[in-house]
């Protein structure tokens, strides 16, 4: 399932991988070799991210439960503890610069799965 912003056209993630409980395998390949240039990893729920044990930045899109983005992490560095964002429902996880790189900006609609 792609990733698209609806405002704009552009595509962010060719795939998709869910994750809505905790998946060590997932979790640890992300962990030690980045998230793949053409996918995203969408966390429901999730209101806060933390980078510990990653060795690349990422992007992070906090959305609410409609998919519009309520805040944006750029180039995330890793070993860090992102805020909690109270009015996010999930977050939604790019390789590094793909928020840039789509023209992304708060309150944009994203078109995932379920939505």
């Amino acid at each position: 399932m792609p990733v698209q912003n609806a405002r704009s056209g552009a595509l962010l993630a060719k795939t998709l991988v869910t994750v809505n409980s905790y998946f060590p395998r997932t979790i640890q390949h992300i962990s030690a070799h980045g998230i793949p240039g053409d996918s995203a990893l969408w966390i429901n729920p999730c209101n806060s991210i933390h980078t510990v044990g990653m060795n690349k930045p990422i992007d992070i899109a906090f959305l609410d439960k409609n998919g519009r983005v309520v805040k944006m992490l750029r180039s995330f560095p890793p070993n860090c503890v992102a805020e909690a964002v109270d009015s996010a429902a999930s977050a939604l996880e790019l390789p590094s610069n793909r928020l840039s790189e789509s023209g992304t900006a708060r309150g944009d609609q994203l078109l995932l799965d379920p939505w």
